[in-house]
């Protein structure tokens, strides 16, 4: 091991605290919808082969994602099925898969996501809602690499979410808190990223309520500030409570690092364990799914948020690169490193950066095929690594016979998706087809 790279997995093993939690290094797996739980939203053999395996990897903390803490989240959500929190009858199966992740001495945390707001899908007497009536565009040039949405795609209008069904949000969020608490995480993550219902109030891009939830940067705070307190008077000051948000819109009329920093550090005086910076919206995507380590470090984004809270632990996202992460952390603005895709391609990675074995490193391509297949809604696999989403079967669980049959056309349905030439035709039809429409 050089003397460099020694340098490196000493930063990057440090131990670290969220609240009163001690966490053994700087590497957490970020929250991914790619964690195949039952269709009735329980947690499956496969998502528990899943996180064991990266537990076993070498991460100091795992953080899951494709979740939902309400009826109504579930409800609209664009992609099933999710794993959820809205009911006591979803204890059980959670507490065996933290009990599963536990073995390995690794600590776990559930994100605690409401509702998906402007990005949900509207049911017969049931709307999208929003802090204010802002849709979502999605379009190139815009997209990340690898993903193609031809003519783009508008989402239906939201409805502004009112202040009675903003306190029901409140309320239903805090009981999910209380049964992730009940099933044994080690703390919580609240949902405020892209442009789900948290998201939409700190940007003035998608706010422009006159109320006291609009305005200033103390009112554009205050959906988070009430509901933290709120969760905060159920489980006390030691019990980890973080928030990951959006930190630059990347848009023209958007928002930058030091609005979204002015109001996180109103929401921090509630008490907030750590920062997880998400990077860009969905009309940003190509900011936020980047295929370039430390693009958020040179956005300064980081830097923003520690001038503005000098104690809150910042998780970053996007910084894979071993020594630019680990710059960061020296540098007083990092205290841990999310990683993504990177380990859907290769499970051992932080066991291999910690180990001085970086040659041996499966490097994700960022071609997003894993992207692709979620918004396709099929399961979601890496070309770079075929055991990711197939834990279990190659644990020895039983494959059902519909599963492998569909497999084939899925893999060809996710090459075509991501076909440059396939993928440009289909833009120009459906350009075609929208310009015909409108004139």
């Amino acid at each position: 091991m050089s003397s460099e790279t020694s340098t490196v997995a000493e930063v990057l093993s440090s131990p670290w605290k969220i609240d009163g939690l001690t966490i053994k290094n700087r590497y957490v797996l970020s929250p991914m919808a790619v964690l195949q739980p039952t269709k009735d939203g329980h947690p499956s053999d496969q998502t528990i082969a899943f996180l064991t395996t990266r537990a076993r990897g070498g991460v100091g903390l795992l953080i899951i994602g494709g979740t939902v803490a309400t009826e109504r989240g579930n409800q609209e959500a664009p992609f099933q099925p999710l794993m959820r929190f809205d009911s006591d009858k979803f204890i059980p199966g959670l507490k065996r898969m933290v009990d599963a992740v536990h073995e390995h001495d690794v600590p776990i945390f559930a994100q605690i996501f409401p509702s998906f707001g402007a990005m949900g899908v509207p049911g017969e007497g049931r709307s999208t809602r929003a802090a204010s009536p802002k849709p979502v565009r999605m379009a190139a040039p815009r997209l990340p690499h690898g993903l193609y949405i031809p003519g783009g795609r508008t989402n239906p209008t939201p409805n502004e979410i009112t202040k009675d069904e903003i306190l029901e949000v409140q309320n239903s969020t805090v009981a999910s808190v209380l049964r992730a608490k009940a099933a044994g995480f080690d703390g919580i993550e609240l949902g405020a990223h892209m442009r789900y219902l948290y998201s939409s109030f700190l940007s003035p891009r998608t706010n422009w309520r006159t109320d006291e939830y609009g305005g200033s940067a103390e009112n554009r705070a205050r959906i988070l500030v009430d509901t933290i307190r709120a969760i905060r008077a159920e489980v006390g000051t030691e019990y980890p409570v973080g928030l990951r948000m959006s930190v630059n819109d990347h848009l023209p009329d958007g928002q930058g690092p030091e609005g979204f920093a002015e109001v996180a550090a109103i929401i921090n005086e509630e008490g907030l364990g750590y920062i997880a910076l998400s990077d860009a919206n969905y009309e940003s995507m190509d900011n936020n799914v980047t295929s370039e380590s430390g693009a958020i470090i040179e956005h300064g984004e980081p830097q923003a948020f520690r001038a503005a809270m000098p104690n809150v632990p910042l998780l970053l996202s996007s910084t894979f690169d071993p020594r630019q992460s680990a710059d960061a952390i020296t540098a007083g603005f990092a205290d841990g490193i999310m990683l993504a895709r990177q380990l859907l391609a290769d499970p051992d990675f932080p066991n291999k950066v910690l180990q001085g074995r970086q040659n041996e490193i499966n490097w994700c391509d960022h071609d997003n095929s894993c992207l692709r297949r979620l918004i396709l809604n099929v399961p979601v696999r890496c070309h770079k690594n075929p055991a990711m989403g197939r834990e279990a079967v190659l644990a020895g669980t039983k494959e059902p016979v519909s599963i492998k049959l569909k497999r084939p056309v899925e893999n060809l349905l996710i090459a075509a998706t991501g076909s440059t030439v396939l993928m440009g035709i289909a833009d120009k039809l459906a350009t075609a087809g929208q310009k015909g429409s409108k004139g």
